[in-house]
């Protein structure tokens, strides 16, 4: 079902982190999928690629300010070319797809597997459904979708009105690190996860105080913009598997709808039981689980086809 491919070439996983992140955050699911028997036999070396979306991380942009608007006396969003993120993320996921390209100088294409969360996996299927044949196979961490549901709106406006009130700079990055570490809604993140997620997120002034890369506005902003919406004929596009993941007491992904998605497209789409006691955020909450997840759905696309006994019983 997937483009053809160099047998003689490693496979590449291109991950592509959330809304609001960065790309370290999956250094404590990459750390787990390198020690593993899966990707330790694999001969060409299976290549790792992570980067940064604009306004994030290293791609930080502060040059356009926000501006808050009231929908409703409850609806709070923020008008920025973030709202725009559906276009420019996958604009994003071809630049590194090029870079790719232009620096393997391979004859024949490698395998090519696309791992995202939320934004990031929007941004993968995306590029798939625009562009069929270009992965191999996507394994996407509950990518928002509109599935046209009113509560969607009220999720909408919880997280535009929480982002809002986020502090966003502090003294010195042990303070900032206090800060989250002793944040209740961050107390259900993964220790690691926090302390990657950090790495990437903050940055450092002169005078040594921090701020967050990604401005809470800017943040804001994505929640602000229109979801992922396909018609029958788009979802029907991709060459390859994608498989759904996602957090057994989410409120940001419907499970039943796209059941049904992978019920219609049976050769595309794959609904994965959802991950015990995880949110929207599961890959930071259970990196284990995640990663385990990850090279469970290896197994499905080339070159890792067949070592199902090594991904699922590796201890991680």
């Amino acid at each position: 079902m997937s483009s053809s491919t160099s047998a003689k070439a490693g496979a590449t996983l291109l991950f592509a982190h959330g809304g609001g992140f960065c790309k370290e955050i999956w250094d404590p699911i990459i750390r787990r999928l390198q020690a593993s028997p899966l990707l330790k036999k694999q001969h060409p070396a299976t290549r790792i690629v992570t980067f940064d979306f604009p306004y994030h991380g290293t791609k930080r942009d502060e040059s356009v300010p926000g501006k808050v608007v009231m929908e409703t006396p409850t609806s709070p969003r923020v008008i920025h070319p973030g709202n725009n993120w559906i276009q420019w993320s996958t604009e994003e996921v071809c630049r590194q797809l090029e870079t790719l390209r232009a620096t393997t100088g391979e004859r024949e294409r490698a395998p090519l597997i696309g791992i995202g969360h939320s934004m990031g996996a929007v941004a993968l299927w995306n590029t798939e459904v625009m562009h069929p044949g270009t992965f191999d196979g996507l394994i996407l961490f509950e990518p928002v979708y509109d599935w046209g549901i009113p509560s969607e709106r009220k999720s909408i406006d919880f997280l535009v009105a929480l982002t809002l009130k986020r502090e966003s700079k502090w003294s010195s990055r042990d303070a900032a690190a206090a800060h989250f570490d002793e944040l209740r809604n961050f107390a259900a993140w993964d220790r690691e996860s926090l302390k990657s997620y950090l790495q990437g997120a903050l940055v450092e002034a002169t005078d040594g105080s921090v701020s967050l890369a990604c401005n809470p506005l800017i943040e804001c902003s994505l929640y602000s913009g229109t979801m992922l919406s396909l018609t029958d004929e788009q979802l029907a596009r991709p060459k390859c598997r994608a498989v759904f993941q996602s957090g057994g007491r989410t409120q940001l992904f419907n499970y039943k709808m796209s059941s049904g998605m992978a019920k219609k497209y049976p050769d595309v789409y794959k609904v994965a039981p959802p991950m015990p006691k995880t949110s929207h955020l599961m890959v930071l909450e259970d990196p284990a689980e995640s990663a385990r997840r990850i090279l469970k759905n290896l197994t499905e696309f080339a070159p890792f086809k067949g070592h199902i006994s090594e991904a699922t019983s590796s201890r991680l």
